[in-house]
């Protein structure tokens, strides 16, 4: 009985509280206007995030790896490529050369959670596929015609100390 008493006290508190917060945000909302005070440390940590970030080039993220070839496939990466086009003409392929191998890459991602679809289409046609961590440049982002990229055999070279 006693329970049932402090939940219900407990509900009707909880109750004036939302009240009290729905009345201070109408208070702001009715000065048509905010105020942010905040200490001058604060400020330049700001400016100094806004500078790291405008020379950044791109992020951390994953695509999904369908071949991997010695040095002498550069022709293998690119026609595993132009058939990866074929089959998903809305993604984005890379082909790129990590001393001594060609690889051919696929997709951009965030996370390793976003590329798994990609990752289990991509198994039907390519058995060896796999997700891999790399850096995604900004400049991929960009939406581009895809045959141009592959007429141009652009190659992406990837240095082991971007991670």
């Amino acid at each position: 009985m006693k329970q049932a008493i402090y939940i219900v006290l407990l509900m009707l508190l909880s109750g004036v509280g939302l009240k009290a917060q729905t009345t201070a945000v109408a208070q702001i909302n009715a000065k048509k206007g905010v105020s942010i005070q905040q200490n001058a440390s604060m400020q330049r940590l700001m400016q100094t995030d806004s500078t790291i970030n405008a020379k950044r080039k791109g992020f951390v993220g994953y695509r999904i790896q369908i071949f991997t070839g010695g040095s002498s496939k550069k022709e293998e990466a690119f026609a595993v490529k132009a058939k990866f086009l074929e089959l998903f003409p809305n993604e984005r392929a890379y082909v790129v050369y990590t001393i001594p191998d060609f690889r051919v890459r696929v997709g951009n991602f965030r996370t390793k959670i976003e590329a798994t679809g990609l990752y289990k289409s991509c198994l039907k046609h390519f058995p060896n596929s796999y997700p891999v961590k790399t850096v995604i440049k900004f400049d991929d982002l960009i939406p581009e015609v895809q045959t141009d990229s592959l007429k141009n055999d652009n190659i992406e070279t990837i240095e082991r100390s971007q991670f």
